[in-house]
């Protein structure tokens, strides 16, 4: 598999020069999740807006694979890097539609869980884009599982990471159990998916799981795009070739399946489908009142052991 991406992603590249089609610029996503502005050359900046806590629903993700679909056929066009931030001051991108959990198993439903995970997929076999997240905000759930499969992660103060899916009886099962344990190796993932314990700026960065923490809001934004740029000079068929061959460190794709199909099977037992009632009425619906602006700690809420503190 690894041999016909790094194949596949050689040919895309060397007929880049030859192929004229242009990507075509928007302002935004056809559902207005996304906007797009392009900072620089080859730079393409993807800020996210979608809901009071940027949760993943099918808006989203139906707008991520509109953008990344066409980038799959690299033309000189074609971003070299993509930096994706958010709108929301206190979140990146938030965890699953909670909603979705609540209801039984649909193909509407599974259609769902297919798109979520092409599009993260596609965050890994398109190697003809970097693909850089800038969080200055809350990462819960999902948001940590879309962070952990792009190519760098680098975050500001307001930056906190968290998969709190064991506490409701679930599991990371989209990918946050299986790249974190990649990136941080297996003992630390699992003090940290199992305890649903919370990566701030500073320990994330100690761990391996952010590429670098700044303390200044604005100095993230100038050195991710200073990085970017940087990148953006050099020519696409080196950066290809570098993230094909890199991408025999992701896990293999056999775990990742194994661990999505599970999500399915636990999340419809009883104790489950009780405690995702609970978070629904805890966090007032995913508005972002405290409990959601307090994840990964106030999910202890569920336990009556949350004593509404928020970490720095």
């Amino acid at each position: 598999m690894h041999s016909l991406l790094i194949l596949s992603s050689l040919l895309l590249s060397l007929s880049a020069s030859a192929n004229a089609a242009v990507v075509q610029r928007r302002a935004a996503s056809p559902h207005g999740t996304l906007t797009f502005t392009d900072p620089s050359p080859n730079v393409t900046r993807v800020t996210i807006n979608n809901g009071p806590v940027n949760y993943v629903d099918a808006p989203l993700v139906d707008d991520l694979l509109d953008f990344l679909i066409p980038l799959q056929n690299a033309t000189n066009s074609t971003p070299k890097v993509v930096i994706f931030d958010s709108s929301n001051p206190d979140f990146w991108i938030g965890q699953i539609d909670m909603t979705s959990l609540a209801k039984p198993i649909t193909n509407e439903k599974k259609q769902l869980g297919a798109n979520y995970v092409k599009f993260t997929n596609m965050l890994q076999s398109i190697t003809s884009t970097i693909f850089i997240a800038e969080i200055d905000g809350l990462a819960p759930g999902a948001g940590n599982e879309i962070a952990a499969q792009m190519d760098m992660r680098f975050v500001g103060p307001g930056a906190r990471t968290v998969s709190f899916e064991e506490a409701l009886g679930l599991v990371a099962g989209g990918g946050g159990q299986t790249f974190l344990g990649a990136i941080v190796g297996k003992a630390k993932a699992m003090e940290y998916l199992l305890a649903a314990k919370t990566f701030d700026g500073p320990t994330g960065e100690a761990l391996g799981l952010y590429n670098k923490y700044y303390d200044d809001s604005q100095t993230l934004t100038n050195s991710v795009l200073q990085l970017a740029q940087r990148i953006a000079l050099f020519p696409r068929v080196a950066l290809n070739q570098t993230k094909s061959v890199l991408s025999y460190l992701n896990p293999p794709a056999n775990a990742f399946n194994l661990d999505f199909n599970a999500f399915y099977d636990i999340e419809q037992l009883p104790v489950e489908q009780a405690n995702v009632h609970k978070f629904l009425q805890l966090s007032a619906n995913q508005s972002a009142n405290s409990f959601e602006l307090g994840l990964g700690e106030s999910i202890m809420a569920l336990y009556g052991l949350w004593d509404g503190s928020i970490s720095a």
